[in-house]
This record gives C-alpha cells, sequence and structure tokens, in this order.
C-alpha cells in the first residue's frame, strides 16, 4: 500500500504542474486578438509538427543505417565461403552443433535474423537449381542461425508486410509450419493472407485437413492464382509421396463453374482417372459451355471411355467450341466407336473450323480412320479440297498430331516448386 500511495503522490503532483502551466500558458494570451491568438496557435502547432517529422525522420535514418551496416557485416560473412557450401563446409565453418551455436547467439537481434533470411531467400532465388540437391544444407543452415523458430514467430505475431515475407521465406526454404499458426492465420480478416496460410496447410497436411476448399470464401474468391498456387502444392504432395485429395469431389461441391473448370482441369494435370465416374453427373446436370468442355478434355486425355457415350449423345446440340472438344476426346479414346460421330462433324456443319477437326480427328484416329479419309477426300467437291491440303503439305502435316496427355509439368521452376 505504501508504493500505491507513494505512485499516487506523485502523479498528483505531476498533474499540479501541468493544470497550473497549462493555465499560465491559456492565461498568458487572454487578451490577444483573436488573430494574434490563432497565428500564435498555428506557430506553436507547426513548431511541435516539426518536432515530431524531425523525430521520425531521424527514426527512419537511424534504423536505415543500422540495416546498412548489418547487411554489410553479413555480407561480408557470407563473402568468406562460397555459397552453397556443402554440409562439412557449414560444420567446419562454425565448429560446432546447431544447438550450441544457436545459444551462443550468432545473430544478436531481430534485424540481424530478418537480414539474413533476407540474404539466404535471395542466394536460394538467384542460384537457380544449384540448391535443389542441397535443400538439407540448407535447412542445416537455418537450424544454425536459429531462423526456423524465428520465422514462424514474425508469421504468427508481426505486421502484414512483414508477415507476408516471412510467407515467402518459410515457402522457399519448405519448412513446416505449426498448425496453431496455420489455424491462426485462416481467421485473418485479409483475403491474401488466408490464402497463402492455406497453401501452406495443402502442402504438409492430410486429406481430413483440407476442407478449406469446401468454403464460401474459397468458392467466391478462387482465381487463375489459386490454379496456380494448387499446381505447385499438389506436385509437392506428389513429390513427397503424400496421397492427393479428390478433385472430382472439390469440383462437385462448388457453386461457380469458373472454380468447377479449375479442379476439372486439375484432376487430368494429376492423372486421377479413378474419380472421373464422379464428374457423370455433373456433366449431365450442367448448362455451362466451358464446364462441358473441360469434362469432355479430362474423360479424352484420361481415355475414361465410359463417359463417351454421353459425349456423343449430346455432340450434335453442343455450340462449335465445344463440338470440337468432344470430338478431340473421343480421339484421344480411340475406342472405334466414334467414327460416325466425326463424320457427322464433318458433313453436318458449315463452320470451316469444325470440319477441318472432324478431318484432323480421323487422321489421328486409328486405320479406319485414314480409310475414311481417303474415301472423304475421293468424294470431295472442289470447295472441299482446300480442306484436304493440310494433310499433304510437309509443313502443316507435322502439326496434324494430338497431344495425349497433359501431366502436371512446373512451366517455371521457382524455389516454391522444385524437389527436395
Amino acid at each position: 500500500m505504501d508504493d500505491i500511495s507513494l505512485i499516487s503522490y506523485y502523479l498528483n503532483v505531476l498533474a499540479s504542474y501541468a493544470t497550473y502551466y497549462w493555465a499560465y500558458y491559456r492565461d498568458s494570451f487572454r487578451d490577444y486578438p483573436y488573430e494574434v491568438q490563432t497565428a500564435i496557435v498555428i506557430i506553436q502547432w507547426s513548431v511541435l509538427a516539426i518536432l515530431y517529422l524531425t523525430f521520425i525522420i531521424e527514426k527512419k535514418g537511424h534504423h536505415r543505417r543500422l540495416k546498412e551496416r548489418t547487411i554489410e557485416m553479413l555480407e561480408e560473412h557470407d563473402r568468406e565461403h562460397n555459397w552453397p557450401m556443402s554440409r562439412d563446409e557449414i560444420h567446419g565453418r562454425f565448429d560446432v552443433d546447431e544447438q550450441q551455436v544457436a545459444k551462443k547467439g550468432l545473430l544478436r537481434n531481430k534485424l540481424q535474423k530478418q537480414m539474413m533470411c533476407h540474404i539466404i531467400y535471395h542466394r536460394l532465388i538467384a542460384s537457380g537449381n544449384t540448391w535443389t540437391n542441397r535443400r538439407k544444407n540448407v535447412h542445416l543452415l537455418l537450424n544454425i542461425f536459429a531462423l526456423p523458430a524465428f520465422l514462424e514467430q514474425e508469421v504468427a505475431f508481426a505486421n502484414l508486410f512483414i508477415k507476408m515475407k516471412a510467407l515467402a521465406a518459410v515457402r522457399a526454404f519448405k519448412l513446416q509450419v505449426s498448425p496453431w499458426v496455420i489455424n491462426m492465420l485462416m481467421a485473418s480478416k485479409k483475403t491474401r493472407v488466408k490464402r497463402v496460410a492455406m497453401y501452406l496447410s495443402v502442402a504438409g497436411s492430410a486429406d481430413s485437413e483440407l476442407d478449406y476448399f469446401e468454403t464460401d470464401f474459397f468458392d467466391k474468391n478462387s482465381c487463375i492464382y489459386d490454379e496456380i498456387e494448387l499446381g505447385y502444392m499438389l506436385n509437392r504432395r506428389r513429390d513427397a509421396g503424400m496421397k492427393l485429395p479428390n478433385l472430382a469431389h472439390w469440383a462437385r461441391l462448388q457453386k461457380r463453374d469458373e472454380t468447377k473448370c479449375m479442379f476439372v482441369r486439375l484432376m487430368r494435370r494429376f492423372d486421377q482417372k479413378e474419380y472421373c465416374y464422379q464428374l457423370e453427373d455433373l456433366f449431365k446436370t450442367s448448362k455451362h459451355k466451358k464446364l462441358i468442355e473441360e469434362i469432355a478434355r479430362t474423360w479424352g486425355y484420361l481415355n475414361y471411355t465410359a463417359g463417351e457415350q454421353q459425349l456423343i449423345d449430346i455432340m450434335l446440340t453442343q455450340p462449335d467450341d465445344t463440338k470440337v472438344a468432344i470430338m478431340h476426346a473421343v480421339t484421344r479414346m480411340s475406342s472405334g466407336k466414334s467414327l460416325t460421330l466425326l463424320l457427322d462433324g464433318y458433313r453436318n456443319s458449315t463452320n470451316p473450323h469444325v470440319r477441318f477437326e472432324a478431318l484432323r480427328c480421323m487422321y489421328n484416329y486409328n486405320d479406319d480412320g485414314w480409310r475414311m479419309l481417303d474415301e472423304l477426300e475421293a468424294e470431295a467437291t472442289e470447295e472441299e479440297k482446300h480442306f484436304f491440303e493440310f494433310f499433304h503439305n510437309p509443313i502443316t502435316i507435322s502439326r496434324l498430331d494430338l497431344d495425349h496427355e497433359q501431366a502436371y509439368h512446373p512451366s517455371v521452376e521457382t524455389v516454391f516448386n522444385l524437389s527436395n
């Protein structure tokens, strides 16, 4: 109680002094004209603003100089060795195990840890494939500087700008993040943070923990970014030997047709033929042109012959682009049941593109397709003969084949999708 009384006494003294000097300051200008009082107030507030801005500028300048000195120190330390260092070089350089080094505090403060993450991150990006076979060495180096725990703390508690930089580093280094931290990020009001957290979850969690794709938030906010990220993350799961989720199930749960198309495309990219039957109801009930085309392509690429009859049944009622997608799909199946479909596509269409694609599919079908193509060429009118010139020109004939697979291969290798 004595301590509390003492603190209360000094607070009262300070309040008394503050009240006295405020009254003295206010009374000093009481008899001045209103214009002079206004000018004095503006001048005084301007002085305070100048002092405040000077303090902020000096503070930022000090932080910038400290950051530059830290980077210079770390880069000087970095230049002493050729990167990437081997495991033996790392141990030889520090001459002690990771836990002991971490306790000695090689990096003394938060700024040094941020800058070291920055240096390793950019070294990893600049090195391209050089480190792909030394991922464990990167983790060893991170552990030596106690950076994994630091990054997870930044992801959990830093401001949004630093949080996103830390998340980029975590994904590049392929570090495991605590499920508690991921769940906290998933509850964020920031769409970008929720998305990145979700993809961290996809990279290393079980099917039962991927219910994010069943939410209205994902359905409403999904775009091409999500398709690219899903490709990266599912590829990493596959490389790690983890089971891939049922993409057809996710396609059926979505409300937006564009989101359904995304999952149907990913099905053929990751060879999920065993789930093709789950798309049949979606195919029968959908009236969305693009979705019907994507399902047809997926069945064709994955050689799902059980769906061929459904493709044949709807062919004549579809727009021209959808007809072409269906003809390509049944040609990739090459079951021998669809030559009549291709013949109808050639004879019953007035669109030159559809007619040519029907002939192209005959060319790629099988021996029966070749014979039908020859018969049609023999009976072609003068107006129709230009369709068959492509099959005799040595330049165009090399481009008539249809591709028969669409397996996922990262188009651009980055630190986010390279294997361990």
